[in-house]
C-alpha cells in the first residue's frame, strides 16, 4: 500500500497541509487573510517539529491526506475551500482529539496577532497599561466604531 505523503507528494508538506486545514477553520475574508495572515501552517508545523503534540499531529495529518485521497481522489494543499470544509467534517469524526487541538492552535496563533486586535477592537493585553479601569464595564462603544466602519 501506498503511504499518504507519497500519494500526495514531495509538494504537499505538513505544513501546507496544516496551512489548508488552518484556513478552512478561519478562512480569508474581505477584511483580513484569516489563518494564513499569521502564518499558522508553518508555526504549527514549526511547534510539531520541537515536540510540541507531535504524535498527535503526526496522526492528524496522516488521517486528514488517507481522507483527502479516498474521498476527493487529490492532497489536501490541492483542495478547495468547501471540498476543505468537508474534509474538517471528516477529521471531526475521524480524529476528533486531533481537530480539537488543531482549532485550539489555529485559534490561539490567530487571537495573539496583534493586526487582529487592531481589526476586532481589542486594546491589547492590560499588564501594557496597569489594568484596564473598565474591565467589568461592557465594551459595546469600540463594537460599535468596528461596526461602522
Amino acid at each position: 500500500m501506498t503511504s499518504p505523503e507519497a500519494v500526495e507528494g514531495s509538494a504537499s508538506t505538513p505544513g501546507a497541509v496544516l496551512a489548508a486545514l488552518a484556513n478552512g477553520i478561519i478562512p480569508a475574508d474581505a477584511r483580513d487573510g484569516g489563518a494564513a495572515s499569521v502564518d499558522a501552517g508553518a508555526r504549527l508545523a514549526g511547534r510539531m517539529d520541537l515536540g510540541v503534540n507531535q504524535a498527535l499531529y503526526v496522526q492528524g495529518i496522516a488521517t486528514a491526506r488517507a481522507a483527502a485521497q479516498r474521498k476527493f481522489g487529490r492532497g489536501v494543499s490541492e483542495l478547495s475551500a468547501q471540498e476543505i470544509d468537508e474534509l474538517l467534517d471528516v477529521l471531526r469524526d475521524e480524529a476528533p482529539t486531533f481537530c480539537k487541538q488543531l482549532r485550539m492552535d489555529v485559534s490561539a496563533l490567530y487571537m495573539s496577532d496583534e493586526a487582529v486586535w487592531r481589526r476586532i477592537g481589542f486594546p491589547g493585553p492590560s499588564s501594557r497599561s496597569g489594568g484596564h479601569v473598565d474591565f467589568d464595564q461592557p465594551q459595546t462603544a469600540k463594537a460599535d466604531r468596528i461596526k461602522e466602519e
